[in-house]
């Protein structure tokens, strides 16, 4: 009787809590996510049966962006893969960042980074047979579930092949309640608690075989360059940080801005093509019902561009520079040039997005490419009342080797007025689906037209040798400060000068 009671109060109790305690719903997860890129034609979700990975499309500050959603219920496996304009080129610098949530304490079994070969491809997961799914592979390492003695050869070929991991392992499969070792559960005997760590998952000598005797076979991961006891499992983004140094063939990784660890790749585990190397995210649920989120705010580069932007004053034939003045009227013309330099992609459907000043009134706009084609540009039918801060367009052509340059040219007038006009620096971007770059415009004034009177006070007589001087009083006609190389005064100032007469 008292054991009912036990558990009457027990359930009352959890009751109670389930009223104050308010739950995160889905949309409420995604409300959070940090600022990321549009992933559009960038990833996929791979090609195998029963795969829980999709990418949920949320609106951050008017900006489109993606939440890839690797798990959200029990007994799942999802892998988000790169596309072909995606790749990572293991020839070059790399840096990849993202934010990744893993809930809070219903935590799944975490999720990897990967960069593989694997004939597969974009179908590449862990073999699991027709067994349910086995949590502590991560969908990329090895599955175990054999009971006797085997080869780690036999284990690693049902990893993704030719491949790198990064893991967040944020389940530690130990052993199980007093180390029985169920099936599929002892990767982790020696990390202590979540940890981060690297390896070669299809590499036989990722994994020992333990046990034996008294007990059955079971295979222990073993873990490259480890940092562990990490706090993950709060329902916090974290951000992770991947930076690939070719010439030395060093992957580092960071999380939080904390310690920075670095591990050499062996490149060859790719085979020979290791400029097209496919990457992406897997990840494992078991029954912690968990979701597994990631944001990308930076992804690899396969081509390297270059921007730049000309702005010259068509009426004074001279260039403006940060600072200078122009006069109202003056006719100008801001010239971006786009320039291809290197890459295995071509740069494609790249958006433009330039500021338009107020102070500058915008009468024609075009592009040229390398190729000697042109396409006009539609400037916003209200510019001239200023309603539109920035022209968006969309290049019809791509930039590759073979059409490297593209010359944006807009025409405008500088407005006229009664006072001296600043116009401010601003950003000018232009993003494909490969990369993102960006162009800073200069800030400079425009003047009135001004007119200058110049009195001067009435001479007198003086002797040869004799110094005498010369009084005169300058005014502007805008009644603001008159400056030149010789003095600076204001309106109604007298200006002297000294001179001997002989």
């Amino acid at each position: 009787m008292k054991e009912v009671r036990f558990w009457g109060l027990l359930l009352g109790l959890f009751v109670c809590l389930g009223a104050v305690i308010p739950l995160v719903s889905k949309a409420d997860v995604l409300d959070t996510a940090p600022a990321g890129l549009n992933l559009e034609g960038l990833f996929e979700p791979g090609k195998f049966d029963r795969n829980s990975a999709t990418m949920q499309t949320v609106s951050k500050n008017g900006h489109s962006q993606h939440v890839i959603e690797l798990t959200n219920d029990d007994n799942q496996v999802g892998a988000m893969w790169s596309t072909p304009v995606n790749r990572f080129n293991m020839r070059v610098d790399n840096q990849v960042s993202m934010w990744v949530n893993f809930g809070d304490k219903a935590v799944g079994e975490g999720l990897a980074v990967v960069l593989q070969n694997d004939p597969r491809k974009m179908s590449a997961i862990s073999r699991y047979g027709k067994k349910s799914i086995i949590g502590e592979n991560l969908g990329v390492y090895g599955t175990d579930t054999y009971t006797r003695r085997t080869a780690p050869a036999t284990i690693a070929k049902t990893a993704i092949q030719k491949s790198w991991a990064l893991e967040l392992d944020t389940k530690v499969n130990d052993g199980g309640f007093w180390g029985l070792y169920p099936r599929g559960n002892s990767f982790d005997e020696k990390p202590k608690k979540i940890h981060m760590a690297a390896s070669y998952p299809a590499s036989p000598d990722t994994y020992t075989q333990r046990g034996g005797l008294t007990s059955s076979y079971r295979f222990e991961q073993n873990h490259g360059s480890i940092a562990d006891k990490l706090p993950l499992a709060d329902g916090n983004w974290h951000h992770l940080v991947l930076k690939w140094v070719a010439s030395k063939q060093i992957m580092s990784y960071t999380l939080d801005q904390g310690p920075t660890r670095m591990t050499k790749i062996d490149t060859t585990v790719f085979g020979k093509d290791i400029r097209n190397v496919t990457w992406g995210l897997t990840s494992t649920a078991t029954t912690a019902n968990a979701r597994t989120l990631v944001v990308f705010d930076r992804l690899p580069q396969p081509i390297e561009i270059e921007s730049d932007l000309n702005v010259t004053n068509l009426t004074q034939e001279r260039t403006v520079h940060e600072g200078d003045w122009v006069h109202g009227g003056d006719e100008l013309e801001y010239e971006y040039v786009l320039s291809y330099l290197n890459g295995d992609n071509e740069w494609q459907q790249v958006k433009a997005s330039l500021p338009l000043p107020e102070q500058v009134h915008f009468s024609h706009a075009k592009i040229r490419y390398a190729d000697g084609t042109e396409e006009e540009i539609n400037l916003p039918a209200d510019d001239n009342e200023s309603s539109v801060a920035r022209l968006q367009h969309d290049l019809q052509r791509t930039l590759s080797m073979k059409n490297p340059h593209a010359y944006i040219t807009l025409i405008g007038e500088a407005a006229k007025g009664d006072r001296d006009t600043f116009v401010d620096d601003d950003m000018s971007y232009f993003e494909g689906h490969e990369m993102k770059t960006a162009t800073a415009t200069p800030h400079f004034t425009i003047t009135t037209n001004k007119t200058v009177n110049l009195t001067i006070e009435p001479l007198t007589q003086v002797k040869k040798g004799e110094p005498v001087i010369i009084k005169g009083q300058i005014k502007l006609n805008d009644g603001l400060d008159f400056d030149n190389d010789a003095c600076v005064s204001s309106t109604g100032s007298m200006v002297k000068r000294e001179k001997t007469i002989s």
